[in-house]
């Protein structure tokens, strides 16, 4: 099969770049290894009560900051689907108790130290490093780094503080931070609907050849798509896999990055079986998962739903214990269970070189990289680096 482009990978960032390149008149193909499209854009349905109700299991929110992902979700249709996320509170577990985040912080250190955020400059620093100094040592330890951590499910005081939160533009006719009526799931199928874009789920790529000056990708079916352009919107160790044997210099410095694995389990609830108060997320310090997002910020009439984000290489029956001891039921409470795992970037201070150099790498090749990897890992930050792949693509033509 014959394509201008084969993009590899149907997250957010596969998808908004098949989007960008379709648009820019190129005949695009994207292949799937699941049998969905969205990668962390996952809103599993559960059907009961004669009603639909829908769980995150990856990313839970947008802000209105996110101004190339609304320009896309206004030309797919999907603006009057916006909804706003209900206020409910983020809670750190601590003995057993829910608290609040201001209850936790030592506030004369946080008053002492606070005035640093006008003249410290967040470049070249780790998160530990700036935020230790905006709120203190012990404010930092204690309280803001779990939930620093719980963003991208490990541990973030290597991070880069300059790509951990970022400032952006915003569009003030926007809610500031929102979902959709059927989750954020369905910014997926609307791209994956696009006229000009070919989706082909359950197709697991295997193996990359470059035959007669066009790229040859093999799916696990035994199928073949060729293209002239080649993206990747991969993990960083898939792609430098499946580069290894065309691009081996390229694969070699995707080899460098590091990454995290997060197992996450999401479960249904009746309204009715439960007596935990409404949450936005429980971020439990030094405890076996990093956070439990709440459908909470959605609420629904008949269920509640949470998505625990373990650690991994706990067992199944470790984490039920787990997620049944924090929202106080019994197991056969659970009306529905979900199980994803997610492979996160673990970026260090110093990844703009590597950024700078991998884009020297690639400049005047027919292969593009996106993912979030790059710029950061927000979601705004995996559409703007598939944008600017795009116009890179463009030029070359």
């Amino acid at each position: 099969m014959k394509s201008d482009v084969v993009v590899v990978g149907g997250g957010i960032s596969g998808l908004s770049l098949a989007y960008y390149c379709s648009q820019a008149g190129f005949k695009t193909t994207l292949l799937e290894k699941n049998d969905s499209p969205g990668g962390s854009f996952n809103s599993p349905r559960y059907t009961g009560n004669d009603t639909q109700f829908w769980l995150e299991m990856g990313a839970h929110t947008c802000y209105n900051s996110y101004q190339n992902l609304l320009d896309i979700v206004d030309a797919c249709h999907l603006t009057d689907s916006i909804i706003p996320r209900e206020k409910v509170p983020f809670t750190l577990l601590v003995d057993k108790q829910l608290k609040s985040v201001f209850s936790a912080l030592n506030i004369f250190e946080a008053l002492k130290s606070i005035p640093n955020i006008f003249s410290l400059k967040k470049e070249g620093l780790s998160v530990r490093e700036y935020y230790s100094k905006i709120v203190g040592v012990n404010n930092y330890n204690n309280t803001l780094s779990h939930f620093f951590n719980a963003v991208p499910s490990q541990p973030t005081g290597d991070f880069p503080a300059d790509m951990m939160f970022k400032s952006r533009p915003k569009r003030k006719e926007v809610l500031k931070n929102y979902t959709f009526k059927d989750g954020l799931q369905s910014i997926a199928r609307a791209i994956a609907r696009s006229k000009g874009i070919n989706v082909f789920t359950s197709q697991e790529v295997t193996g990359i050849e470059v035959l007669d000056g066009r790229y040859a990708i093999t799916t696990q079916a035994g199928v073949t798509h060729s293209a002239a352009t080649l993206a990747l919107a991969t993990p960083s160790t898939i792609s430098s896999r499946l580069l290894q044997t065309i691009e081996a210099d390229i694969a070699g410095h995707l080899g460098t990055l590091k990454a995290a694995s997060v197992d996450s389990v999401g479960v249904v609830v009746r309204k009715n079986d439960i007596s935990l108060k409404p949450v936005a997320a429980i971020i439990s310090p030094n405890d076996i998962f990093f956070s439990a997002v709440s459908r909470d910020t959605v609420p629904d009439d008949n269920y509640r739903g949470f998505a625990f984000h373990f650690k991994p290489g706990e067992t199944d029956e470790t984490k039920m214990q787990r997620i049944t001891n924090v929202l106080g039921i019994a197991e056969d409470k659970i009306v529905h269970k979900y199980e994803v795992t997610n492979t996160v970037p673990s970026l260090r201070v110093g990844h703009r070189q590597w950024l700078e150099r991998m884009d020297g790498m690639l400049g005047g090749k027919n292969l593009l990289l996106t993912g979030n990897y790059f710029g950061g890992m927000a979601i705004e930050d995996c559409v703007s680096r598939s944008l600017s792949e795009s116009e890179r693509l463009k030029k070359l033509k």
